[in-house]
């Protein structure tokens, strides 16, 4: 489930018009300029033992394993991490060093934040080149062009944040450290959507400086009830089974949707053609991506971010099916995230006890993947504004 608008490389070579204008005026260019980067990262870092044979679709014997879960693997290796680096079309100086960091939901990869259909519309990257933010839209690893080590094993949530951790330490260190990035940038912004959210509140746990911002969409403290309605609705299948052609060489623990209306109704708030446009799910979904064992079951519980004392924004889709009360099965209808302090989204304040600010949204006639349905520039325009509120 994938798609894309700006088209990344072909960006790159897009020719700059330079406007003169005052000096207090932003410097103006026509469209972002964005390239392919490569990250190699060594991460240690310590894993759950999970067995492969662990059963996603039954809520029992799930709880039985993330309850004995016993973080004993450690991993050590070398990973590249590969994304898509784009400088902004509006060069906004209190800006240009800081970087937005743009985590994908599973089942997708980087080109999420910039699907290539209809424009600019469903572009996160677009909308924040207009507003001056560099972004790194990047293959979490295990997805996309990124490595893909053993499924159950290696890609987990631990690993996945050791990766981005080295990744910024990089980022902030600039050429003169041995980075691939064009600068040192000195404030960071992590985004994330679903799975990229999870990860990134593990990042926040384990390495709770590493941020000085927090986006998490897709997103609340609660998944692991949805867990075996996710994984039947969306009918999860190894995916070296389901397309040999394409993920072969992939370990078992590779996981791959089969089902399109179970996919469409888990990501998607309806009716079709009113909050979305049919046919770019359809689109999205014959470009999905993979989900690994290894991630689900070590996302099952959310931690508390105990010690992270940056900002965070927690926007979700108000009828998302994933995070928002629903068991995920086809018929159990819309999820509500409800309303007010005791909402799920306050609620979701307790993971983030120290924060120095925690607000939410709930986006009217959204679900779980709401970047890819017509409230997405609503949506863009509250993340941006947040930023620009909290100085950022």
């Amino acid at each position: 489930m994938k798609l894309h608008p700006v088209n990344f490389l072909q960006a790159s070579t897009i020719v700059l018009l330079s406007i003169t204008l005052s000096t207090s005026s932003p410097l103006e260019k026509r469209g972002p300029v964005c390239r392919e980067i490569v990250v190699p990262v060594t991460i240690t870092c310590d894993n759950s033992i999970i067995s492969p044979t662990i059963d996603l679709g039954s809520q029992v014997g799930l709880l039985s394993s993330v309850v004995g879960l016993f973080f004993g693997l450690t991993v050590l290796g070398t990973y590249d991490i590969r994304g898509t680096y784009c400088e902004p079309e509006v060069n906004i100086p209190s800006r240009s060093n800081t970087l937005q960091l743009l985590a994908h939901p599973a089942t997708y990869d980087r080109n999420y934040w910039s699907p290539a259909y209809d424009g600019d519309r469903y572009s996160w990257v677009a909308y924040a080149s207009k507003q001056g933010y560099p972004t790194f839209a990047y293959d979490r690893l295990g997805n996309g062009n990124s490595s893909r080590p053993d499924g159950v094993t290696i890609v987990q949530m631990p690993a996945q944040a050791a990766t981005v951790h080295e990744m910024i330490q990089l980022i902030r260190a600039g050429p003169a450290g041995g980075s691939p990035f064009p600068r040192a940038f000195d404030k960071i912004i992590h985004v994330g959507c679903s799975m990229g959210s999870l990860m990134a509140n593990v990042l926040n746990v384990q390495y709770p400086s590493d941020v000085d911002a927090t986006i998490l969409t897709g997103f609340s403290k609660t998944w692991i009830n949805v867990i075996p309605g996710f994984t039947l609705t969306a009918g999860l299948l190894p995916a070296q089974l389901v397309q040999p052609s394409t993920y072969g060489p992939l370990t078992v623990g590779y996981l791959l949707p089969t089902s399109e209306p179970g996919v469409e109704y888990l990501l998607f708030y309806g009716p079709p053609g009113t909050n979305y446009d049919p046919e770019f799910i359809h689109q999205d979904y014959l470009n999905r991506g993979t989900l690994t064992l290894g991630e689900a079951v070590s996302s099952a519980l959310i931690p508390t971010a105990s010690r992270y004392k940056g900002s965070v924004f927690v926007m979700t889709g108000q009828q998302d099916v994933v995070f928002c009360g629903s068991l995920g099965f086809i018929g159990g209808g819309p999820g509500n995230c409800g309303n007010g302090s005791w909402s799920i989204l306050a609620q979701t304040q307790a993971l983030y006890p120290q924060a120095s600010n925690y607000t939410y949204y709930g986006l009217p006639n959204a679900g779980h993947c709401w970047e890819h349905q017509y409230v997405a520039q609503d949506g863009f325009a509250r993340a941006h504004d947040w930023l620009a509120g909290r100085g950022y």
